[in-house]
């Protein structure tokens, strides 16, 4: 009797564990879902998945992503090595748990914070809700939305780098769509002008394009060519033995008879070169030089000479003609332009 009572006893035990069991499957599977849904299916997860995407240079892939609009300009800084580039000092990426749109139930707002070369910053997306997947995870997407734009102005050049990049300007401008968050450093060299490296980041989108303003300098090169040309023209105009060298700002008058063998003039001082950018050009301040004159002169009613030493300054303008490589400087004097 009691091995028989014991048969379906057992069987109930073996169908209750089943049962257990099967209850902590469906526990455990609706525990993962819940969490999956929170995370790898979440708001958050898909701005994370949107940074990496930039981090990794797939700008096609985050476009996609994003559904977001690209504007007219130079398309370089979305893809590849120079978006890399634009995030190479985004560091520390985080998101806040997804906020919800006052007045939109399907919309969500998750803020992102980073540093951006050391700096806190932080970026906003705007995501909505699209259904759900096999049923369990939600879909969350980007709302469609238009990058923002850099606009990059330099003046004298027709190229300037951009993270490594050459980029051309149309006008002195060029305008780049770019992702955000950004980091963008704009510079450029040549041999007469350069602009020392400016830094911008961009953390959101705006309606106007954002700017970096390259403030161009003239290299030490380019003034030591100027100052060699001007010292040149000098030098020629205090060899020729003269009162009044032609083209020159010199002069001497006197009512003495001169020897010219004993006309001498020598330069006491050469002037400053100071360059400066004016009305869409470069320009020369006005120059000051120092001469000295030696000279005999005879006295024509009593014929007697005398030695002199005369010391004076003497003031003239000169036109630039420049180029990224090549500078052509013509002195003016007297109201005479001089071929330099």
């Amino acid at each position: 009797m009691n091995t028989r009572n014991s048969m379906p006893i057992s069987a109930a035990r073996l169908a209750l564990r089943w049962a257990l069991a099967a209850m902590v499957v469906i526990v455990l599977v609706l525990a993962g879902t819940i969490l999956a849904n929170r995370t790898l299916f979440s708001p958050q997860h898909q701005v994370q998945a949107l940074q990496q995407l930039l981090a990794q240079g797939e700008g096609a892939k985050a476009l996609g992503l994003m559904q977001a609009k690209v504007p007219a300009g130079d398309a370089v800084a979305l893809n590849g090595e120079v978006l890399k580039r634009t995030q190479a000092g985004i560091t520390d990426f985080t998101t806040d748990e997804a906020q919800p749109v006052e007045g939109e139930d399907q919309l969500r707002t998750v803020t992102a914070h980073y540093k951006a070369d050391g700096v806190q910053k932080e970026s906003s997306y705007t995501l909505r809700h699209d259904g759900k997947s096999w049923l369990l995870f939600d879909k969350w997407v980007f709302e469609p939305s238009t990058l923002p734009t850099v606009s990059i102005k330099a003046n004298t050049v027709n190229e300037v780098t951009v993270n490594e990049q050459k980029i051309p300007l149309a006008a002195g401008v060029s305008t780049l769509p770019v992702f955000y968050p950004s980091i963008l450093d704009a510079s450029f060299s040549t041999k007469n002008f350069a602009a020392d490296t400016r830094g911008m980041v961009v953390t959101k989108p705006a309606k106007e394009p954002v700017e970096i303003a390259l403030q161009t300098k003239p290299t030490k090169e380019f003034i030591a060519a100027i100052n060699a040309k001007v010292k040149s023209y000098l030098d020629k105009c205090v060899s020729e033995q003269v009162l009044m060298p032609a083209g020159c700002p010199f002069s001497y008058t006197t009512s003495a008879r001169v020897n010219p063998a004993t006309i001498d003039w020598s330069i006491a001082k050469y002037p400053t070169i100071e360059v400066n950018y004016y009305n869409g050009a470069w320009v020369l301040s006005p120059l000051t030089t120092s001469a000295t004159l030696t000279l005999t002169e005879q006295d024509l009613r009593t014929g007697a000479k005398e030695k002199k030493t005369v010391k004076d300054e003497y003031s003239f303008t000169a036109k630039l003609t420049t180029s990224t490589t090549e500078v052509s400087v013509r002195p003016v004097a007297g109201g005479e332009q001089v071929a330099g």
